[in-house]
């Protein structure tokens, strides 16, 4: 049985991703601490958060991703609903709300109605686990309801979050290249020369070729001001002839490289 690493404690919104693999769960602290296990060989496989449809991207995995020799081998996505969870019997009675800091953005319209005070959380699942291994009265958790479930809290309002089309993307980390499926995406990281036009002549490589770009994404190099590198997604596997030769062309015209995998479509 393959170990899948994901975000602990038990409830979270990773474990309901990683439903999609018969796997021995591996509870993780934080994102950094799933890319050690991965890299390390103590899980085959790990599974992080990367994108939120209402609060962007996750830095810390982009960041990670940059920094560390693994692969994107997979990606889930899934439907994020929002519970509001308490040992409390009426809505009434709840005097503050804790979880994750993105869990609280995607629902603030439903927190300021409430008028209650916030605290946040390592993760969605920690704040339920809080709330009833320390028995707190007059609080409640933006959770799952995995969570609920786990943690015996009642669900007090269901689907809270600000806007009903909520979806999260997952990726999973290998050490290994996904082999080709037909219905792939490729993920690749590159730097910019410091000249006019750079970034459309690097992007015209896919263009020319009938590449579709899925996304695409600056961050800070970290490395000086103004300096930034361009995570792209695209469609199409490094094994495929036409991807080999844009991968190929852009080796040429850019500085920095580095090709974060090719793995089955999930949209």
């Amino acid at each position: 049985m393959k170990k899948v690493a994901i975000l602990g404690p038990r409830g979270t919104f990773s474990e309901e991703a990683s439903k999609k693999y018969n796997a021995e769960l591996i509870l993780c602290s934080d994102i950094e601490e799933i890319f050690d296990k991965v890299e390390e060989g103590d899980a085959d496989l790990g599974i992080v958060p990367i994108e939120n449809s209402l609060e962007g991207s996750v830095n810390q995995t982009l960041d990670l991703l940059l920094k560390r020799n693994l692969y994107i081998y997979d990606e889930i996505v899934l439907d994020i609903e929002h519970c509001l969870v308490s040992l409390e019997d009426r809505i009434e009675n709840v005097k503050e709300i804790i979880s994750h800091p993105h869990a609280l953005a995607q629902c603030r319209r439903f927190i300021k109605k409430l008028g209650v005070k916030t605290r946040n959380f390592p993760s969605t699942a920690e704040a339920a686990k809080e709330i009833k291994e320390k028995n707190l009265r007059g609080v409640a958790a933006i959770a799952p309801r995995i969570s609920a479930e786990l943690y015996g809290l009642k669900i007090l309002a269901k689907g809270i979050q600000d806007e009903k089309e909520n979806k999260t993307r997952f990726i999973v980390i290998s050490k290994n290249f996904h082999e080709k499926t037909g219905k792939d995406k490729t993920s690749i990281i590159i730097g910019l020369s410091d000249k006019p036009g750079a970034l459309y002549e690097a992007l015209g490589i896919f263009a020319k070729r009938n590449i579709n770009l899925k996304k695409i994404e600056s961050r800070p190099s970290k490395k000086a001001l103004g300096d930034y590198i361009f995570y792209i997604d695209f469609e199409g596997h490094v094994d495929d002839n036409e991807v080999k030769e844009a991968l190929n062309e852009l080796k040429m015209k850019v500085p920095f490289l580095k090709i974060l995998g090719s793995y089955p479509m999930a949209f």
